[in-house]
């Protein structure tokens, strides 16, 4: 009896043994088939190439079209922000591209690396090189791209048309409570879906407020150098004023002497992040105090990311920023320019 005793015993425990050990294996399994899972490379590869003229070295190489829609967006738009304002920031790159290739608008190549003539373009080891140094861990980073490349697949082909024509999708930085109408910018050009409309921004955008102070030569030396005076004396300076503002409420010129001088200028001479600014002057100099950042017309990123957060779609902010516009699929766009 003790013999049967002890042989159920030994048998009970080596099936607990081998029980737990199978346990244990599939427990493993399973773990190593969700880290699999969760390296997996999102497969968002374009069948299209562009030619991406590169200004610093001066040569055009050929880009997968995604992998320079990754490098844009991830350039332009922090990867903290909402997924779709994310999305509308893909569409709104996109379509800026497909303007650039349909209306042959480059000299060399289809579009370029520069911020200030096309859009922002950093390659992805630099953008993580930056985002390190911002104190981003690897592990933040590979999902902000990650983010990115979905938006990308997720808006696949989507571009911006007004009237069946591909539009100039311009963007912005910030532009608190309403963007700038183009034609108030430029030359007086009226553009239908680049109208000025009301903006809601979150407050804790770190340009939203700025300030830039110039001193009496410093102003005085640079309008005339750059052939806006002819000389400006102390008591001139100090008659400085608005000569007029535009619809959206930003300085349209600002009057000095009988001097008048586009804001939109000034904010290149000194650096101002916007037209939207009050000043102070004294004898010393003038202090800009200055209210978001960019020209103000088409999308503002901020106001992007605070309407997702607000629980709009990709969809519906690019509609609120770009006026009687249509999404439409690039595709479907080439295809009537080719039967025409």
């Amino acid at each position: 009896m003790k013999v049967r005793l002890a042989f159920l015993y030994v048998i009970s425990t080596f099936l607990i043994i081998i029980i737990v050990v199978l346990a244990l294996v599939k427990g493993k399994k399973e773990e190593i088939k969700i880290e699999k899972e969760e390296e997996e490379e999102i497969d968002f590869e374009s069948k299209e190439n562009i030619q991406l003229y590169m200004s610093k070295n001066d040569q055009i190489t050929e880009v997968n079209l995604n992998y320079y829609l990754l490098c844009v967006v991830a350039s332009e738009m922090p990867f903290k922000y909402e997924y779709e304002a994310l999305k509308a920031q893909t569409i709104v790159a996109r379509t800026y591209l497909y303007n650039k290739i349909i209306n042959n608008l480059e000299e060399n190549g289809d579009v370029c690396d520069d911020y200030r003539h096309c859009q922002a373009f950093n390659t992805i080891d630099k953008l993580e090189e930056i985002w390190i140094k911002k104190g981003f861990s690897n592990e933040e980073i590979k999902a902000g791209e990650d983010k990115i490349k979905k938006a990308i697949v997720a808006t696949e082909n989507k571009i911006i048309t007004y009237n069946g024509k591909i539009i100039n999708a311009l963007f912005h930085a910030s532009s608190p409570q309403r963007t700038e109408d183009a034609k108030a910018i430029w030359s007086g050009e009226d553009v239908p879906y680049l109208k000025s409309v009301d903006n809601v921004e979150s407050l804790d955008y770190q340009n939203r407020n700025s300030e830039v102070n110039v001193s009496y030569s410093t102003f005085k030396n640079t309008l005339i150098d750059n052939g806006y005076i002819d000389d400006l004396d102390k008591d001139t300076f100090l008659s400085t004023s608005i000569g007029e503002y535009t619809e959206s409420g930003r300085v349209k010129t600002l009057k000095i002497g009988s001097y008048y001088i586009k804001a939109e200028n000034l904010r290149t001479l000194f650096g101002l992040n916007s037209t939207n600014f009050t000043f102070d002057i004294d004898e010393n100099g003038i202090t800009f105090k200055v209210l978001g950042f960019g020209h103000g017309v088409g999308m503002s990123q901020v106001g992007a990311d605070t309407y997702a957060k607000e629980g709009m779609t990709c969809d519906q902010i690019i509609h609120h920023y770009y006026t009687g516009v249509e999404i439409a699929d690039v595709e479907e766009i080439q295809k009537r320019r080719e039967e025409k």
